[in-house]
């Protein structure tokens, strides 16, 4: 995606965003996998919500889809600056339109890394947050033990 003219960022989110109807679909689609093959449930962590929202959000402003934040920052970082954790792990997705949790699950678990992530038994808990600008939606799952 090509990055939007500097005058044309994205909206940034309220610092208090709340998750959304996405959010949660992708989280039950997360936990009806897990549950599915024996792993605890994931609860659905507000802080790490907040932490993905702002990473989509930065990734849309910014033109680019990475683990890293726009100032370099990896994923690690930014999720344990947000919460104690031992283990930390992050999944992404970018589309045009619509599209489910459920689809978006599946799009993970097509991929053997992603599918790693949302199958670790070491995670705990999980925040989903999304950014949309211009017909494009990142969605970004940051995942962190007990």
């Amino acid at each position: 995606m090509a990055a939007p003219p500097a005058h044309h960022h994205a909206p940034a989110p309220h610092a208090s965003a709340r998750v959304d109807g996405l959010e949660h679909a992708v989280t039950r689609a997360i936990n009806r996998i897990r549950r599915r093959h024996g792993l605890p449930a994931l609860h659905l962590s507000r802080r790490l919500s907040r932490v993905a929202s702002w990473h989509s959000f930065d990734l849309l402003s910014h033109g680019f889809l990475s683990h890293s934040s726009s100032n370099g920052t990896p994923f690690y970082s930014r999720i344990r600056h947000a919460v104690p954790a031992r283990a930390v792990g992050e999944t992404l997705i970018e589309f045009h339109g619509n599209c489910s949790g459920r689809r978006i699950v599946r799009y993970w678990m097509h991929s053997p890394p992603h599918r790693a992530e949302l199958m670790s038994p070491a995670y705990r808990r999980v925040g989903v947050g999304r950014g949309s600008y211009r017909g494009a939606t990142v969605v970004t799952a940051d995942f962190a033990s007990g």
